[in-house]
């Protein structure tokens, strides 16, 4: 090729080049934006209402766990973004905010803080195939099964049977009324019946039963006068904080003065807050033994005192750790849903505030339950539940 011809052709061979160039490091910056998009991961749970607290409470959790997550890295360099949404309580709504939340480009959700809204929402974030970890939905009905529910918290099969078993054998009552919401039955309805089963196959009667629908704002003296005629020693509730206290103090105020036991749901400061000297004595079953002195817990306990401002309950600790767990399998799939269902399969002995968390091949995680009472406007432990 002559020198007048290569003169003619070498701007535009440069010129392509400069263009492939451009072309080049555009795709690589683009890529390189999307690697540092943040990670957005859904949270839900009841957030308003006069059954808030425990929803508050895991939320906290959840953000205090995103913090550190982030402050030391994030997802592999991307940081964790919460898409936060307020179930209501409702089932219905637990469904319409889980569709929000997949139609948002969320990669996992952390809820429901209920079985009932639970139950709901998994009609709609299984057919996705969208991971759904809970920090203390318990119900029985969801062990056992192949799909993409995970929890931190166990089944409440175990403990409420061992709940049963130490007020008829410790306790020495033989007689107990029970009344329960009917508006989380996935919870409520299925302790009862597990627990009512234990306690009367150890010779035990259930002498009354009442049920109430806690979004009616029930007057709870009409239940509890049917239950005091039937000669009950005790009173076992199965309901949120909120209405728990009201119950514990419908009772004292009709003179009722038999002991009283509550579930898990119960536990958190509002119990306390709202009850009063009616909830004193009262006894609970829970996972959770919050005056341990772990350091990795009380370093927890402390933490959030600092950047919320009051205690944290068994819900925070929980959101925390389901929190944390999430955020160790995402970064085993790069924080992608992909394959995260088979990431969170393989947690083992995974460090909690307390405990080591494993689940197994179904989501599952099995963990220590513990005796707990309410004494001089304070959480006690008084041992394990076996």
């Amino acid at each position: 090729m002559n020198t007048s011809i290569q003169s003619v052709l070498k701007p535009y061979w440069l010129r392509y080049v400069i263009v492939i160039l451009i072309i080049v490091v555009a795709g690589l910056s683009f890529v390189m934006f999307l690697d540092k998009k943040p990670v957005l991961v859904g949270f839900v749970a009841q957030m308003t209402g006069n059954q808030a607290e425990l929803g508050v409470q895991e939320r906290n959790g959840v953000q205090l766990a995103v913090e550190k997550t982030n402050a030391s890295g994030g997802i592999n360099g991307r940081k964790i973004e919460l898409v936060i949404r307020d179930d209501l309580g409702v089932p219905e709504n637990a469904q319409s905010v889980d569709d929000e939340l997949i139609k948002a480009g969320v990669v996992a959700i952390i809820g429901h803080a209920t079985s009932g809204q639970a139950v709901a929402g998994l009609k709609v974030t299984n057919p996705a195939q969208m991971v759904m970890i809970s920090p203390t939905v318990s119900t029985p009905a969801l062990s056992g099964q192949d799909d993409f529910f995970f929890r931190v918290y166990p089944t409440f099969k175990d403990s409420a049977q061992a709940f049963a078993a130490y007020i008829y054998k410790t306790g020495k009552l033989k007689r107990l009324a029970a009344i329960y919401d009917t508006d989380n039955a996935a919870y409520a309805k299925t302790y009862n019946a597990t627990f009512s089963e234990k306690y009367t196959s150890l010779g035990g009667v259930i002498s009354g039963e009442s049920s109430f629908s806690s979004k009616t704002r029930p007057d709870f003296a009409i239940g509890l006068a049917e239950l005091r005629r039937s000669d009950a020693e005790g009173l076992m509730i199965i309901a949120s904080d909120t209405d728990t206290a009201l119950i514990a103090q419908k009772a004292r105020i009709m003179e009722w003065q038999i002991p009283l036991f509550t579930s898990a749901w119960a536990q958190t400061e509002t119990l306390i807050n709202n009850g009063g000297k009616a909830v004193d004595g009262l006894k609970l079953e829970q996972s959770y033994a919050l005056t341990s002195q772990v350091p990795s817990f009380t370093e927890f306990k402390s933490n959030y005192q600092a950047r919320f401002g009051n205690t944290p309950s068994f819900g925070a600790a929980f959101g925390y750790e389901a929190a944390l767990v999430l955020a160790d399998a995402l970064k085993k799939t790069n924080g992608k849903p992909d394959k995260l269902k088979n990431a969170l399969l393989e947690t083992r002995d995974f460090k909690g505030l307390m405990d080591n968390i494993s689940l197994d091949k179904f989501g599952d995680v099995q963990r220590p339950f513990y005796l707990s009472a309410i004494e001089n406007g304070k959480f006690v432990i008084l041992g394990k539940l076996n």
